[in-house]
């Protein structure tokens, strides 16, 4: 497959590939870049579940056994329960802030987004970690637009 042919090819070694499936139903092609030293992937527990084909309690375990299973940097989100950060060095955590859901689709794309800003802006994995979910939070909330 094409993601295969990425996860090997030395054109894309160096690359640092952030990756989230669509769909938990598209989950379980990436995993042929679970393993790609410069990727992160980003993943609901459904989709962490669905790729590991184990039912996770929570996304701190999901992050674990991912980890434990060749990835180099996983995040695990599950809508207002902890949200786990894992790289072979270990697990962080953190708690999205609480609000009224006003609407889910496009949460983690925002979480994301604001993930990937917050580290280009120089912010330690903890900070980016609790930044994109507060982005997340105002976004599902209607505090900030579509």
């Amino acid at each position: 497959s094409l993601l295969a042919e990425i996860a090997h090819s030395p054109l894309f070694k160096k690359a640092d590939l952030r990756i989230a499936p669509a769909s938990p139903a598209k989950a379980e092609r990436l995993l042929p870049l679970l393993t790609h030293p410069n990727a992160t992937i980003y993943l609901n527990l459904a989709e962490a579940s669905l790729l590991a084909k184990t039912c996770f309690p929570d996304a701190p375990t999901a992050a674990k056994a991912l980890i434990t299973r060749g990835a180099t940097r996983i995040l695990v989100t599950n809508g207002s329960q902890t949200t786990a950060m894992g790289t072979p060095d270990g697990v962080i955590t953190a708690t999205p802030p609480p609000v009224l859901v006003t609407r889910v689709t496009g949460a983690g794309d925002t979480f994301m987004a604001a993930h990937i800003v917050a580290e280009s802006r120089g912010s330690n994995p903890t900070e980016a970690l609790t930044q994109a979910l507060r982005t997340a939070a105002d976004y599902v909330s209607g505090e900030i637009g579509s």
